[in-house]
């Protein structure tokens, strides 16, 4: 019986009603005194406690499909997945005019006697914007190849990674893994060099308001910052590409509707985007607050299927993952690909057995670097 199937969660409240029902009937008959009526009433307490909490958690779990299976929830569902190219798919010293950033190296998810020219490097840094005003916490990772002679005149290809809502920063080194991953793709030759900027899609100076990544009219500038000030502070700072060309941006949930929603609104500064289980419609509610200043068009404009319907398609290209079994958005990111023309390229990975949740977007990450590094440029030999 399937983790998310109906008949599993009916069980379950049976289960839950028929172990209220029996401590109704047998309470009376262990109302004495004595060693034994006490651990009975015991044992019949935490039957109807433990039931019940696994109907609400299998309820919540079916309602935002955290997990699709029971080897999701376990961690054994380890299943390869596939990118699906569409035809037409295509694949020193720092330059920016931002102040540069103060760094300082990090041995977060690394061994603390990593070799940078073997292992690449985290540093932390809190990015602030001179346009905005507005300030994050960000890890950025370095690869082994940034500290190597021979590539000491390129300036390489950037990525960002955006966490979900509300989630730090630090999951996408300790819980996906994304640094370690790279480092392994990079090495082996499968993966070109990139510097990783890791963030969540909320600075952190308006935290705990989850802004979608949107400019909202009268309040934070939030796609601003993200696309001008962050790169203005990544190019003074790191040896990394100008062009637009060498930027593409990645995220799980939130991300990933900030990553498309980033690089189809300001195509001149990304190239390419990644969504892992995304969504394509704007958002609101008591976290987000009015992002859209009351004006139905602004909140338009922020739908990514809107915009495609109504405005001349970026030229960028999109990688949308999902799963039929575990997303809830899955018809949102069906009706985007459907919906995308050209100048716009997309692919999809289709992942089988996927739920919502950290151990999903960990198997996808291998695929998701290969493409995003197909589809970005280096500058310099």
């Amino acid at each position: 019986m399937g983790l998310t199937s109906g008949g599993f969660f009916g069980a379950l409240i049976v289960v839950a009603v028929g172990a209220a029902a029996a401590i109704i009937w047998w309470w009376p008959k262990f109302a004495g005194a004595g060693i034994g009526p006490f651990l009975a009433r015991i044992g019949l307490f935490l039957t109807a406690q433990v039931t019940l909490i696994m109907v609400l958690l299998v309820g919540v779990n079916n309602y935002f499909l955290f997990y699709a299976s029971w080897s999701d929830l376990m961690g054994t569902n380890n299943q390869g997945v596939n990118v699906q190219l569409n035809n037409g798919s295509t694949a020193s010293k720092p330059q920016g005019t931002g102040r540069p950033l103060a760094r300082q190296a990090t041995t977060i998810g690394q061994k603390k006697k990593a070799d940078p020219a073997k292992d690449g490097q985290i540093e932390q840094v809190q990015i602030r914007g001179d346009r905005t005003g507005l300030t994050t916490q960000a890890y950025v990772y370095l690869p082994p190849q940034y500290f190597q002679k021979k590539y000491n005149k390129r300036h390489f290809p950037v990525m960002y990674d955006f966490t979900g809502f509300p989630g730090v920063p630090e999951q996408l080194i300790t819980r996906l893994g994304v640094p370690a991953i790279a480092t392994k793709e990079m090495n082996s030759g499968k993966v070109q060099p990139m510097v990783i900027v890791m963030m969540r899609p909320s600075p952190t100076s308006v935290m705990p308001r989850d802004t979608e990544c949107t400019d909202v009219p009268g309040g934070p500038q939030v796609l601003t910052f993200y696309s001008q000030d962050v790169p203005e502070s990544i190019m003074s700072t790191y040896r990394v590409a100008a062009s637009y060309r060498g930027w593409g941006v990645m995220g799980d949930s939130t991300g990933g509707y900030c990553a498309v929603k980033l690089a189809m609104e300001r195509s001149d500064r990304f190239t390419a985007a990644v969504s892992m289980a995304g969504y394509f419609y704007p958002r609101q509610d008591w976290q987000t607050g009015d992002l859209y200043g009351g004006s139905k068009q602004v909140k338009s404009d922020n739908s990514l299927i809107w915009r495609l319907q109504h405005l001349p398609p970026p030229p960028i290209s999109v990688l949308v993952t999902t799963s039929q079994d575990g997303e809830r958005d899955f018809g949102e990111a069906r009706k985007f690909l459907q919906v995308a023309a050209a100048p716009m390229t997309t692919d999809k990975i289709m992942v089988p057995g996927g739920g919502h949740n950290p151990h999903t977007w960990k198997r996808v990450t291998p695929s998701a670097l290969e493409w995003l590094s197909a589809h970005l440029a280096h500058e310099g030999s």
